[in-house]
């Protein structure tokens, strides 16, 4: 099957602000944690968490901007974090732990330790009936309660019942070996990246390879072998029954979940594939080259290349999201909104350093950056939040009061 190129796309500019809080309903937060790295963000209904490459978590109210709470345990960076039922969160730091946080009592109610050096990924999977795509067959529902998977530095995966109470009443006790499923070794690098559905694990590996596994088992079910340098990426499309990966080599392999073998290899890529996203049927890509494109996982057609520059001239691309109507895209300098359908560029903001992350939902955009700014002592890097309130919710084009 072909992957076919579009026309490139000729874009105009809806609105435009030219530095960050200058839009007319922005909330601009300094994030008291100097220049760091932002390594996660989470919008979840009226909250925010973010994480550091220092050892913070934070919760800010997406409503006021103001600090809610200051999440403290780790001894290192937090490089990953998932979240359940808007209470329970999982983070994952270069101190070689997992911690869960119950938000609404702002405690660490577990540490589990397991890893030989840091975890690098971490997801929560919930029960969903893996047969929906086919309504001929009864509904079953896979995993059995909701458990976290975890992906490490030194070249394992662990599997972990998630500590939520009113689901484990019955163990009581905080030790690992209580919640500790399984510990999933083949790997012989590092672990950068895992998905997850059902009882379907697929890790993305240094060591070239990406592996699908069996939570419920344990069991290593394929190796994917293709790629020519380190993978940075996974996502599963359970519905069509493949993944993709990608990496350092510049392209993005498609695999089937059945038979492990590689339905196509998406290519036409000059720098590494950083970044990827399959949501509400579209497949997201973004390169070091500054451009973003967007492709129909089913036909495998290109359906947009984004970006107002040539490839390889821009700025690389450090932070995505979309759904089924927007794409928002963070690089050095800029942050834009795209209607991720049409390719019409809607909103742009200037005048910031690294993009370091980026959340949407119906009401609210959400921005984590470095801003360089002009002080006595001399120009130094300050992080920031910024969230943007459309001012109407677009699931029901009602304005919020």
């Amino acid at each position: 099957m072909q992957f076919r190129v579009p026309p490139d796309n000729t874009t105009t500019p809806v609105n435009n602000h030219a530095q960050p809080g200058e839009h007319p309903n922005t909330t601009r937060v300094q994030v008291e944690v100097g220049d760091r790295v932002a390594t996660s963000l989470i919008l979840d209904a009226d909250r925010i968490i973010i994480t550091f490459d220092c050892n913070t978590v934070k919760v800010y109210s997406a409503l006021t901007g103001a600090l809610l709470q200051t999440l403290d345990g780790h001894q290192g960076g937090v490089w990953a974090s998932a979240l359940y039922n808007s209470n329970t969160l999982v983070t994952a730091a270069t101190d070689r732990t997992l911690r869960v946080w119950d938000l609404e009592k702002g405690v660490c109610t577990h540490v589990f330790r397991i890893h030989t050096s840091t975890v690098r990924a971490a997801t929560i999977v919930v029960p969903i009936n893996i047969n929906r795509h086919n309504p001929q067959l009864a509904p079953k529902y896979e995993p059995e309660f909701p458990i976290i998977i975890a992906g490490s530095r030194d070249s394992t995966l662990s599997v972990w019942r998630l500590p939520v109470q009113e689901l484990n009443d019955h163990l009581s006790a905080s030790e690992t070996e209580n919640w500790l499923l399984h510990r999933l070794e083949g790997h012989t690098q590092e672990i950068r990246e895992v998905a997850a559905e059902g009882n379907l694990v697929v890790s993305a590996s240094y060591d070239f390879t990406a592996r699908i596994w069996n939570s419920h088992t344990g069991e290593l079910v394929h190796t994917l072998v293709g790629h020519q340098e380190k993978l940075y990426q996974v996502v599963l499309d359970t519905a069509n029954h493949q993944c993709f990966t990608t990496g350092l080599d510049a392209t993005i392999r498609v695999w089937s979940l059945n038979t492990g073998s590689c339905l196509h290899t998406i290519t036409g890529h000059a720098w590494m594939v950083g970044l990827l996203r399959l949501n509400d049927d579209l497949l997201v890509l973004a390169s070091g080259e500054g451009t973003v494109k967007v492709w129909d996982p089913t036909t495998a057609n290109l359906l947009h290349t984004f970006g107002n520059h040539s490839p390889g001239t821009g700025p690389a691309i450090l932070a995505i999201q979309h759904d089924d109507k927007k794409l928002v895209t963070g690089a050095f300098g800029l942050v834009q909104t795209w209607d991720i359908r049409t390719g019409e560029l809607l909103d742009q903001m200037r005048g910031v350093d690294s993009v370091w992350q980026v959340a949407f939902d119906r009401r609210r955009r959400v921005v984590a950056f470095n801003l360089r700014e002009q002080s006595a002592y001399g120009q130094h890097a300050m992080t920031y939040l910024e969230i943007l309130d459309y001012g109407v919710d677009e699931a029901t084009q009602e304005t919020q009061v």
